[in-house]
């Protein structure tokens, strides 16, 4: 083979890198006012975060847990009680 296959091949070789890895098996509970999400499996963060509807019309507040590692739930607690919850979801780091 000749420099040049042998480099482009090493190339292509070279540029392949390890698989991601990100939490799995992600799901949220909770309710009324503390919220939580919980990942089984995997590697990596998540968090949980809780969007709700403001006093003012057409404003929403949004509050998050903090980042913790797969089988540790991430918590948050949301305030004023008074809004309305419009979505509870997760992050994954």
């Amino acid at each position: 083979m000749s420099a040049s296959v042998l480099l482009a091949a090493g190339l292509v070789v070279g540029t392949a890198g390890p698989a991601l890895a990100v939490p799995t098996g992600c799901s949220v509970g909770g309710g009324p006012d503390r919220y939580y999400s919980i990942c089984t499996g995997g590697t990596g963060l998540h968090s949980v975060y809780v969007i709700q509807a403001h006093r003012q019309p057409g404003m929403t507040e949004a509050f998050s847990g903090p980042w913790q590692p797969v089988g540790t739930r991430s918590e948050v607690v949301r305030w004023p009680y008074h809004g309305v919850v419009v979505h509870v979801g997760y992050a994954t780091n």
